[in-house]
């Protein structure tokens, strides 16, 4: 956390209420960026296709098609997420770099293929009779969805806060731009800037793992799925995570009188959608708050414990950062 964390103390060394203003700011756009510019960068598309789209309910069928994306790739990979962070981490530990991407490449196949096959599942249940391009577009926006979601997660483990922000905002950018230059081809137009800026965000992530990790050695391999480095409960947390932030949407959607369809099996609730989107930009300042503490007063402390527990400090003094630890997550 140190990257991060040196830049808000050096804000907050400022001791001015603009420092404390920028140190917060700075925060609540690396804490919330990513999801935040996503949800921003498909409202714009709908914005400005709004009185170009013809017919305007194009537009309600593209962003309900990409919300459903974002939902199922996140569930999907919600298996891999967190016990995936725990094997970088724990190799990292080991001072083994060299076996982070080709265990990357390995995970990346592994999910892209069940994500082919789920996807293309998908396709013939929940988007029968519908066109062909509209139909192999959403089958590549899931597919590389679900290895943005890997890339980012392992670069929240490395900290590399600054760098998805930008990535996110570079891509999602594009993806507004190439919408709004494609949206006279109506909703395949709009889906293929959405493949397209993802499929730039995929590969300027890979680009960044590359860079911090020299490619030595083999170019894939699958330690990771060991048994004894499988992290049974990590995966069960993080598919029921994402299941659960997820769950009371599907719930609204597929309730007749709570939802409308929308094209295909996919039906969307506008009594609900709207309130929880306004629910989640009024999280963003708590995030922010979050981030700044745990970054700056614990992470100091935890430093200090963990120095003093490996370097042989007194007791009295690991007991003193332990409580110190504790009362800043208090």
């Amino acid at each position: 956390m140190a990257g991060i964390g040196f830049e808000l103390r050096r804000m907050l060394r400022k001791d001015t209420l603009l420092g404390l203003v920028q140190a917060y700011a700075y925060a609540s756009v690396i804490g919330s960026g990513p999801w935040v510019l996503s949800i921003v960068g498909i409202l714009l598309i709908g914005i400005f296709s709004a009185s170009v789209v013809i017919p305007g309910s194009l537009v309600t069928q593209f962003q309900t098609s990409v919300t459903y994306l974002v939902a199922c790739s996140l569930i999907y990979t919600g298996l891999v997420q967190l016990a995936f962070t725990r094997f970088i981490s724990d190799r990292l530990f080991e001072k083994r770099k060299d076996m982070v991407l080709p265990n990357l490449h390995g995970l990346l196949v592994l999910v892209l293929l069940g994500a082919c096959l789920l996807g293309t599942a998908a396709l013939f249940i929940a988007l029968p009779g519908l066109g062909l391009v509209y139909r192999l577009l959403m089958l590549a926006g899931f597919t590389l969805m679900c290895g943005v979601w890997v890339l980012t997660v392992l670069l929240s483990g490395m900290k590399r806060y600054k760098a998805i922000v930008l990535l996110f905002g570079v891509s999602y950018g594009l993806i507004v731009v190439s919408a709004l230059l494609m949206r006279p081809w109506g909703l395949e137009g709009l889906l293929g800037g959405f493949v397209l800026g993802n499929y730039v965000l995929l590969v300027g992530m890979w680009l960044l793992v590359v860079r911090e990790f020299n490619p030595s050695g083999p170019i894939i391999a699958f330690d990771f799925a060991r048994r004894a480095m499988l992290y049974p409960t990590l995966m069960a947390i993080g598919l029921l995570y994402n299941l659960g932030v997820w769950i009371d949407k599907f719930m609204f959607w597929y309730f007749p009188s709570t939802s409308d369809a929308i094209i295909g099996s996919l039906r969307a609730s506008i009594i609900y959608d709207l309130p929880v989107f306004l629910a989640y930009l009024s999280i963003i300042p708590g995030m922010a708050v979050f981030l700044v503490r745990i970054e700056t007063d614990f992470v100091e402390f935890y430093d200090k414990f963990y120095d003093a527990v490996r370097g042989g400090g007194s007791l009295e003094y690991i007991e003193t950062m332990r409580d110190e630890m504790v009362y800043s997550i208090q």
